[in-house]
C-alpha cells in the first residue's frame, strides 16, 4: 500500500515538474527582449542641430501572449529639460518615422528614468514590425526639438 501511494505522489511530482518547464517553455518562445539599447544623438533623424553628448539606455519586454511591451528608459546629460518622449514607428534605423505613443508624465529634466506598457493592437501597432526593429524610443528637448537623443528598439528572442 505504501507503494502505491509513493508511486502516485511520484508520478504527481514529476507531472508538476514537466507541467512548470512546458509552461517555462511556452513563456520563454513568446517572449522577446532588448537589454541596454543605447541612445544617442548619433542616432536622430533628421540630425540634431544643438550639439549633444547626452545617452540614454533602454530594457524592453515584449510577450506575444500578451501583445504587451514593457519598457523602462534611463537617461542623463540633456542640453535641456525632457520636453517630450515618444516611441516612433514604423522606421528603420536612419528613418524617421510617425509618433505611435506619447509618454505622459515623462519626467521634465536633463537625466531620470521612466517606464511603462504599450499594448500592440496589430493594426496601428503591431508585433511583425517591431520584432521587425521598426521602432525606436526618443527624447526631445527644447534645443532639439526633433529629438535629441534617439534608440532602435532591437529584440531578440528570450
Amino acid at each position: 500500500m505504501k507503494f502505491g501511494k509513493l508511486t502516485a505522489l511520484s508520478i504527481l511530482s514529476l507531472s508538476f515538474v514537466f507541467n512548470s518547464c512546458v509552461n517555462d517553455d511556452v513563456y520563454a518562445e513568446n517572449t522577446y527582449v532588448g537589454y541596454d539599447i543605447v541612445m544617442s544623438s548619433a542616432q536622430e533623424v533628421p540630425a540634431v542641430t544643438t550639439p549633444s553628448t547626452a545617452t540614454g539606455i533602454i530594457n524592453v519586454s515584449y510577450s506575444k501572449l500578451s501583445k504587451t511591451l514593457s519598457y523602462k528608459l534611463t537617461f542623463s546629460g540633456l542640453t535641456g529639460n525632457a520636453t517630450a518622449a515618444h516611441i516612433h514607428g514604423t522606421g528603420e534605423v536612419g528613418v524617421a518615422a510617425p509618433i505611435l505613443q506619447t509618454f505622459g508624465s515623462f519626467p521634465a529634466a536633463k537625466s531620470g528614468t521612466y517606464s511603462g506598457t504599450l499594448f500592440f493592437d496589430g493594426k496601428k501597432i503591431n508585433e511583425t514590425d517591431l520584432l521587425a526593429g521598426k521602432y525606436y524610443i526618443n527624447i526631445h528637448t527644447a534645443a532639439n526639438a526633433g529629438g535629441e537623443i534617439r534608440g532602435q528598439l532591437v529584440l531578440g528572442q528570450k
